[in-house]
């Protein structure tokens, strides 16, 4: 029918043992656009930066992860500045020197299946065959190259870090947790991410922040559940949510009843809630 009026976000999560909450959310907008809104215009790297600059550490080791689209030496540089450690997927088209010998990271990755240099690597119950080997990236420095893939499959992944002194299956196990970033849209896609309908920018940038804060808030919640024996078990997101829907429709209805105000009062209490 027409094009979908959408946002494009630049997203941090905090990962902390069990726990994972939003930690920024930066809009990234058209550059056309901003022209006309005479608002400055900043590219996903720079909005990247931003959030490692605006991180409160909490730990005594922060390790920055990001995807293959933020692997770059402006990335790197803010991540040092901060002082923290720093991870991230690489694509195999950059060039590496290895040996005093320059490759592209695809030529370097067939050097090393030829070599025989994988090894099987179990991490949380699975088994992956990696490597890892010390490179020099022009404008990075010297770093650790991780190649790693599942056992038994042709998907590779190439990770460059600067934790030169980690094991392999500690890097690939730093590496694992970015799937606790799809946990965290699905959840928030469950309290209603995506239905801003047509909102302009600004208002869209609210909602996202309201239901991240809503995540984390329930997130709250069901781990003081559990740990006041209230539940046996971890609720899902789902079932907190639904929780709380009962809990409020009981205190709802219980109001109602005790209520000895006239019917029209009433009319306005059921329609403010």
């Amino acid at each position: 029918m027409g094009t979908v009026f959408s946002h494009d976000y630049v997203t941090s999560l905090y990962v902390n043992n069990k726990v994972a909450v939003s930690d920024g959310i930066k809009l990234y907008g058209n550059q056309k656009k901003c022209q006309e809104k005479s608002i400055a215009f900043k590219t996903r790297v720079q909005l990247a930066c931003e959030l490692i600059k605006d991180h409160v550490c909490r730990a005594k080791q922060t390790i920055d992860l990001w995807d293959s689209w933020f692997m770059c030496q402006n990335v790197v540089e803010a991540a040092r500045k901060r002082g923290h450690n720093w991870m991230g997927e690489i694509k195999s088209n950059r060039i590496a020197f290895y040996d005093q010998k320059k490759y592209h990271l695809h030529e370097l990755v067939d050097k090393l299946l030829s070599e025989g240099n994988f090894c099987d690597v179990i991490v949380d119950g699975e088994v992956f065959q990696a490597c890892k080997v010390g490179v020099f990236l022009p404008k990075i420095g010297y770093v650790s190259i991780v190649v790693n893939g599942k056992a038994d499959s042709k998907d590779i992944h190439l990770l460059c870090t600067d934790l030169v002194g980690c094991s392999v299956e500690d890097i690939v196990g730093h590496t694992l947790k970015r799937h606790r970033i799809e946990d965290s849209y699905k959840q928030a896609k469950v309290l209603g991410l995506g239905e801003y309908r047509f909102r302009e920018s600004e208002a869209a940038l609210i909602h996202a922040h309201l239901v991240f804060l809503a995540c984390t808030l329930l997130d709250v919640l069901r781990r003081r559940l559990l740990r006041y024996s209230i539940v046996k078990n971890m609720l899902s997101l789902g079932a907190t949510v639904e929780r709380i829907r009962r809990k409020t429709m009981h205190l709802f209805m219980h109001k109602v009843k005790s209520s000895k105000g006239p019917f029209r009062s009433l009319l306005r209490i059921i329609d403010k809630n």
